[in-house]
């Protein structure tokens, strides 16, 4: 009864909503973490899908972005077109999605399956750390 007098006392009160909150957006991480249905793979395990001819390897940069380079025999829809074109990817093959970091191929990994396609991996670090990982790109 101590700690719930502390806690709510006037003087803790900011602390102890930062405190809630803290939880909540942990609680939420972990659950969020759970429910995806993609993986997330470094530069190198992604080099062992390449030996998949199943594979599609999806780049949802922008076009501009290209010009620094990209993984070869991949395919090109900018992140804002690949909702209308999900019809164009085979939902019976591995998808590899990666971005410029990983988080807008994280946003399509998700959608991939939330539409059905069921082998998709996210790039975790996206082409940077396809390049720290001094892995061959097309220019």
């Amino acid at each position: 009864m101590e700690i719930i007098d502390f806690l709510f006392a006037e003087d803790q009160l900011f602390t102890t909503i930062t405190l809630l909150v803290l939880i909540a957006l942990l609680v939420g991480n972990i659950v969020t973490d759970k429910l995806k249905k993609y993986e997330d793979i470094d530069a190198n395990a992604a080099t062992s899908l390449m030996d998949d001819d199943n594979l599609i390897i999806l780049d949802v940069r922008e076009q501009k972005e290209r010009k620094a380079g990209y993984i070869d025999h991949d395919i090109h829809i900018p992140l804002s077109k690949v909702k209308s074109q999900l019809d164009q990817l085979d939902k019976n093959k591995t998808i590899l999605v990666y971005c410029r970091s990983g988080s807008r191929s994280a946003h399509i990994a998700g959608l991939l399956t939330r539409n059905e396609y069921e082998n998709v991996y996210n790039l975790k670090g996206g082409i940077q750390a396809w390049k720290r990982a001094k892995l061959p790109i097309k220019t």
